[in-house]
Parts: C-alpha cells; sequence; structure tokens
C-alpha cells in the first residue's frame, strides 16, 4: 500500500496543491493545464513528498522514494516520464555528482519545456497552445501577475560594441555608473557562461512555436531556433533532447541574426548567472503580445537606455522606425523638399531601450544613453521572491 491514492477527490486535491506550489492562479484553468502535464498518477507522486517550494527543494530519486514510502521504481518512472516531458527539472549536484528533481517555475521554465518538445506528442501540444489561444483573459492572468518586481529584462543588442554605442549619462544618475554592466551587455552575458563547458543550449523558441500551430502569424518568417538556456539547465535541455549545445561564437551568431531580423534581447532580471536568453518577435511573443494589445508595461523591465539620434547627420532612411518593435521611434516631416528640416524622435514613454534602432543603424547615428538605474535581484530565486513579495492585490 502506498502513501497516495488515485480517488477522485484526492487527485483533485493534488492537482490543486501542485497549483499552488507553481504559483498559479487559484482557477479551473489552472487545474485545467496541470491535467495536459502531468497525468493522475504523477500528480500523485509529485504532491506526496516534500515538494513544498519551486526551484528550492531538490531531491534524489532514493531520497524521495524513502521520504514518501513510495516505492523507489515507481518514484523512477513517474520522475522520468515527468523529465521527459519537460514538466519537471533535474540537475547534477556539482558537490556529490547526484542527479536531483525539483519542480521549474511556470514561465519560464515548465510552458517552454514543453511546448517545444518533441518528447510530446504533437496533440498534446496542440491542445496546449488551444487552451491558451481560446482563453486569453485567463492567459492573462497566468503571466501577467501584477508586481512591483518583475523577472523579465530587456537587453540592449550587439552592435555597435558597448564603448562605441554609449554616450555620456545622465547628469541625474550617479557618476560611477557610466558604463554598461554586464546584465545589460548581452554578450557579455554569452562569453561568460561559455567560460564553463556546454553551459549554453539553444531550443527553439516556444512563441513562434505556438504561433505557427495555430497560424496566428504567417507574415512572421524569423528564425526559431533562437532561445537560449545558460548554466545547469543547459545539460537538462540537451540530455531530454528538447535543445543542443553552442559555444561562444555560434551563439553570438545566432544573436546577431536575431538582431537584424528584429528580435529584442529579453533575459532575467538579476545582476548574474541569468539562466535564459529569449529573442522575442512582438507578433508572436506572449510578453510583448500583451504589452502592444494591453498596454501591460509592468510585466517587463526596460533596460537603463533610451536611443539618441543625431538628426544632423541622419539620412532619413527610416530603417529604424521599419524596425522599432513597440512604434517607439517617430519620423516627422519637415517644409524643406531637401529633408533637411525633417527629423526622428524617440517617445521615451514607450521606448524599452532594446537597442535594435542602434545595431540596424547603416549610418551609426545611433547611440544609447543611460537614463535609469533599475537595480536587478541578485539571483533567480531572489528575482522571484521579490516578484512574489511585491504582487499586488487584484
Amino acid at each position: 500500500m502506498t502513501v497516495y491514492d488515485l480517488t477522485t477527490d484526492a487527485v483533485e486535491q493534488a492537482y490543486k496543491k501542485l497549483r499552488d506550489i507553481l504559483m498559479m492562479p487559484k482557477s479551473k484553468f489552472s487545474v485545467d493545464l496541470l491535467q495536459i502535464w502531468y497525468n493522475e498518477e504523477d500528480i500523485q507522486i509529485l504532491t506526496a513528498g516534500p515538494f513544498k517550494t519551486v526551484f528550492m527543494d531538490r531531491y534524489t530519486i532514493e531520497e524521495y522514494a524513502k521520504k514518501t514510502g513510495i516505492p523507489e521504481e515507481k518514484v523512477r518512472e513517474s520522475f522520468n516520464r515527468c523529465a521527459s516531458r519537460g514538466v519537471l527539472f533535474y540537475y547534477i549536484s556539482r558537490k556529490d555528482g547526484k542527479k536531483k528533481f525539483m519542480l521549474y517555475p511556470l514561465f519560464p521554465g515548465i510552458l517552454e519545456y514543453f511546448l517545444v518538445n518533441t518528447n510530446v506528442s504533437i496533440d498534446e501540444r496542440r491542445k496546449l497552445v488551444k487552451m491558451l489561444e481560446n482563453n486569453e483573459q485567463m492567459t492573462l492572468n497566468l503571466f501577467a501577475q501584477i508586481s512591483d518586481f518583475t523577472i523579465f529584462r530587456v537587453v540592449p543588442g550587439l552592435k555597435p560594441p558597448a564603448n562605441e554605442r554609449l554616450i555620456e549619462v545622465d547628469k541625474t544618475l550617479q557618476v560611477d555608473k557610466t558604463q554598461i554592466l554586464a546584465y545589460q551587455d548581452v554578450e557579455e552575458i554569452v562569453r561568460e557562461a561559455g567560460k564553463i563547458e556546454n553551459n549554453i543550449a539553444v531550443l527553439p523558441c516556444m512563441c513562434r512555436t505556438e504561433a505557427m500551430m495555430m497560424k496566428r502569424s504567417p507574415e512572421c518568417e524569423r528564425t526559431l531556433d533562437n532561445c537560449f538556456v545558460i548554466g545547469i539547465p543547459s545539460k537538462f535541455i540537451v540530455e531530454e533532447g528538447i535543445g543542443r549545445y553552442v559555444s561562444v561564437e555560434e551563439a553570438l551568431a545566432i544573436l546577431r541574426q536575431a538582431e537584424k531580423e528584429g528580435l529584442i534581447h529579453n533575459t532575467q532580471n538579476t545582476v548574474d548567472k541569468q539562466g535564459f536568453i529569449c529573442n522575442c518577435c512582438p507578433c508572436c511573443c506572449g510578453v510583448f503580445r500583451l504589452i502592444l494589445k494591453y498596454h501591460y508595461w509592468d510585466i517587463l523591465q526596460k533596460s537603463d537606455y533610451i536611443p539618441v539620434i543625431n538628426n544632423e547627420k541622419c539620412k532619413k532612411c527610416r530603417i529604424c522606425v521599419d524596425i522599432c518593435p513597440l512604434y517607439a521611434l517617430m519620423y516627422h516631416l519637415g517644409d524643406a523638399e531637401d529633408k533637411s528640416q525633417d527629423y526622428i524622435s524617440v517617445r521615451e514613454d514607450i521606448c524599452i531601450g532594446c537597442g535594435l534602432c542602434a545595431s540596424n543603424c547603416p549610418h551609426g547615428v545611433i547611440n544609447l544613453q543611460k537614463v535609469r538605474d533599475n537595480e536587478p535581484a541578485t539571483d533567480f530565486l531572489d528575482a522571484v521572491t521579490k516578484m512574489m513579495t511585491g504582487m499586488k492585490k487584484k
């Protein structure tokens, strides 16, 4: 006799328990999502033991079986099945070399690893996509929980280099903060991660995969395989066949191509050890679609920079206006026929500081100026804690 059972009431309570552990809204919609990811036996096993907090509680199969009284073989079967589906995470401890399992965040995490996972049947993934698409308000509540802190942060583009694109800092900011810091420089993030072998993995973009399934953005032809997982999760991604390892130079090449395609670099709002870099398009990305449709800015931390345009040297080619993902650049017509009085302005209230205008300016007349000092969290756990403690009641 095990410590779990499959009665209707027990299973229902198990789904609700995991819903709360994953910090999902207390709604039937959340439970419906969990039922796609976990079968009745898996949900019982995952909630029968000591998993209490996302990202924190970590156990080997042997430890978990001992704590729950569930046969080790049953735990192994369930854990491996969930890991293969991308809904239970594991890593190899650098202290003792043991494989340890833990619950991962909903987003970024379970949603991506499930949706782009070819270990999962296309029918199951389509079911998830249709549920998200057909319940827009519930999906909004799922992802856009209002908080004083967000775990997503925009990072300025690769080109031009940081030492060329940065102009004099706003005089209202501290003098010692005139350089682009590591967490604000996507190349530095990649190079730092690359100091450890097999530390960077690339996988398909969840949002463009979802859009393709729903045929929602047929005009979008951006690259699909350009989202990165960095650090310990990269081994999980590769071993489960969800993604592949890339070198530093290959990662930088993918990022350069992303900028040419007008994709926004988006990573976690932490000082170091960024766990992911997404390359987002406004037509497919769930985050930016929410911003454009509902003007919901709190889901994202803008970078600390805005573009400054030298209109005297500007050739008025309008490439920057066309590539701006949030329509923050405006072209103004003057009276002169030679366009000498025409100019481009920046709407600072909606500019997110992605730097795509500077990266793609063929004449080098756009630079970035630091105008904010938004402090990130120290690490991912601190970011999640800040987000939860800053949650505003609806």
